[in-house]
């Protein structure tokens, strides 16, 4: 049993929370204890409320001898036993509505054992959330509102160069702003502090976070690893609480947050589980991991993994889809005047079809320098660079424990970073971008629920503004309407916030997943050999071999799959690999890398693709029909091999 879930809680954990709603269905816990305890265990220590956007969270202290908790509450201070409102922890209340009628709830909890039922513990209030104040830290969140803002290296950012959320905020659905409400993220990482003083308020009722070392609802990092806050923080960019007078806010300030703390425990098992925990209830499922960055070497995940993509993808939300927000990779980063070493397509999570691949930008508005370039990309968002330039600030870990902490010795930030070190500024990555967009989509949906997670991606596409314009990378899929702007650094372009909000409010939907179009080619085998590279940076003749595609009934691409092999190469890095389609259009799919072990050492061998399935975006709207043409070169002497086969898998409508 879930501990929080079940609401009888095993003694033996320090703390204990409730979820408490408005109105309760009360039922009792079954007693017991056995033993010949003759007395009633002692008052539960340390009672605290916390009002939330749909329930109170109380804790206290577990105590000796007890059994089960009961908690008396009231409208009205001077709460006692005698209060006819109590709750005993057998009752699971995730059925039932939420406190939003805004009033004060008063609270005593008493410990209850085998000799009996202890006296009322102090009294705890909660008191309904309300706007206090402005968000202190707010005017440091370029990403969000970017004025031009300084760096620490006091170099200014470029006006409008951020996901222009501020826009979205005073639209309205049904009457309410459009802040997330109703809709929930979970923030699949590391860990999240759900009673951090800029979270609380917006983490979900009824128990729904999981904590895969414990097994117990609570996803908070243990207290004995204080080095990391990266969960944390990616759940203060997507969803910190706005207008409390505490800290920065969230692209989705009113959005639900669920904590998965999955690498805490990372097994291939579980990182199906938490693609799917919490469904229905959970509609975003923000994912800031992925494996190693900057090898080169090919990732792929699990088959277990792929069928919980599919399966959310089909179920998930009532069917609609759920949504998979995705870091693109932080390994693009290299050595001036040497080959690139990362690509977001040798990443086997972020190139699968169901997710949304996610890169960084900076304040500038250009590629941030670890960023992984991709066909496979969809989308844009801030990222930042470094703690000593301009990175994003969020929220971190309560007191000494996080990344404030350990980058001021780590790194030498303390210069840099906030003296509250509930709260960082050097939070960066692909990491920081996804839950950006992970709360662009929140927004969306709290515009318009029935939005499936077809629908979500191509409106993303559609809104997203072209950066960096300047970048020859940019061109327009052949044919399309509306025409896409791509670029392999960028994707569709940055997320647009207000543009992506609009959109979506008047969407026409294309359907689930479940009405989705495809079409598999026949596989081409060739096995021509691959020429080698004359000499180093030389690189050998292209070879080419192409598939015509007939009577697909795919009019309009949303994505491909590119399965190649070449498996007697025995150093994929060498190969460069290019599709065009019928209308010209041309992705990279691979470029010619160096293959480093997890040191930075070179590898003297490159595991080779076979059956590697390649993904690209670059196609979208574009028609399946007509000569699909795959060029493949060899970039670096030494090994050779041969195009051995390759097909082609359409998604579409």
């Amino acid at each position: 049993m879930k501990e929080v879930a079940n609401m009888c809680f095993n003694t033996t954990k320090p703390m204990h929370r409730l979820l408490l709603l408005a109105s309760f269905f009360l039922v009792s816990c079954g007693g017991g204890g056995g033993g010949a305890v003759s007395t009633a265990p002692p008052v539960p220590a340390n009672v605290s409320a916390m009002a939330r956007d749909a329930n109170n969270l109380i804790s206290w202290t577990a105590v000796s001898g007890a059994t089960s908790y009961n908690v008396y509450w009231s409208t009205s201070s001077g709460v006692n036993k005698s209060s006819q409102n109590k709750i005993a922890l057998a009752n699971n209340p995730q059925a039932h509505t939420g406190l939003n009628n805004g009033t004060t709830y008063y609270y005593v909890v008493t410990a209850v054992g085998a000799g009996g039922e202890s006296t009322e513990s102090n009294e705890a209030s909660a008191k309904p959330f309300a706007a206090t104040g402005a968000d202190p830290l707010y005017g440091d969140q370029w990403n969000l509102m970017n004025i031009g803002q300084k760096g620490a290296n006091g170099a200014s950012g470029v006006s409008g160069e951020d996901i222009d959320v501020e826009p979205a905020w005073v639209l309205t659905y049904q009457g309410n702003a459009i802040k997330g409400d109703g809709v929930r993220i979970a923030v699949v990482d590391d860990g999240l502090e759900i009673g951090h003083e800029d979270l609380a308020a917006n983490v979900a009722a009824n128990s729904l976070s999981y904590n895969y070392a414990t097994g117990s609802t609570d996803p908070t990092n243990d207290p004995a690893d204080t080095t990391s806050g990266h969960g944390t923080e990616v759940a203060g960019i997507a969803a910190a609480r706005d207008l409390n007078g505490l800290g920065g806010r969230g692209v989705a300030p009113h959005a639900n947050l669920v904590g998965y703390n999955l690498l805490q425990n990372q097994t291939a098992s579980n990182e199906a589980d938490a693609l799917t925990r919490g469904s229905p209830d959970v509609h975003i499922y923000s994912n800031s991991w992925g494996p190693p960055d900057g090898t080169g070497i090919l990732d792929a995940p699990s088959t277990l993994w792929r069928t919980a993509v599919d399966s959310g993808l089909a179920s998930g939300r009532g069917g609609l889809g759920a949504i998979y927000t995705w870091a693109a990779g932080n390994g693009g980063n290299n050595v001036a005047g040497q080959l690139p070493i990362d690509n977001s397509n040798y990443d086997g999570y972020a190139n699968y079809r169901g997710v949304i691949a996610v890169t960084a930008v900076n304040d500038q508005g250009k590629q941030s320098s670890y960023s992984e370039p991709g066909a496979n990309l969809w989308i844009s968002a801030p990222g930042g660079e470094f703690c000593d330039t301009h990175a994003i600030t969020t929220t971190d870990r309560s007191g000494a424990a996080g990344d404030n902490s350990v980058n001021d010795a780590t790194y030498g930030y303390k210069a840099y970073d906030y003296a509250n070190t509930n709260y960082t500024k050097c939070m960066n990555g692909t990491s920081a971008a996804t839950p950006e967009v992970a709360g662009v989509v929140a927004l969306m949906l709290q515009a318009n629920p029935k939005l499936t997670a077809r629908d979500v991606r191509l409106i993303l596409a559609q809104s997203a503004r072209k950066n960096d314009s300047s970048d020859t990378g940019w061109t327009n899929a052949g044919n399309t309407v509306p025409p896409y702007h791509f670029n392999h650094k960028y994707g569709f372009g940055v997320v647009d916030a207000a543009a992506a909000v609009m959109l979506a409010s008047s969407w026409t939907s294309v359907g689930t997943t479940q009405t989705q179009l495809s079409f598999t080619s026949a596989t081409s085998s060739p096995n021509t050999p691959i020429p080698d590279a004359l000499s180093s940076g030389v690189p050998g003749t292209a070879v080419t071999d192409s598939i015509t595609v007939a009577n697909s009934g795919i009019t309009s691409i949303e994505y491909i799959e590119i399965t190649f092999s070449a498996a007697d190469h025995p150093y994929a890095g060498d190969l460069a690999i290019q599709l065009t389609s019928p209308s010209g259009t041309t992705s990279t799919l691979a470029e010619t890398h160096p293959c480093l072990d997890a040191n930075q050492n070179l590898l003297a061998t490159c595991p080779p693709y076979n059956a590697w399935v390649f993904g690209s975006a670059r196609h979208l709207g574009e028609k399946a029909d007509g000569v699909w043409k795959l060029s493949v070169q060899d970039g670096e002497h030494l090994d050779t091999g041969h195009l051995q086969s390759w097909s082609l898998k359409f998604y579409g409508r």
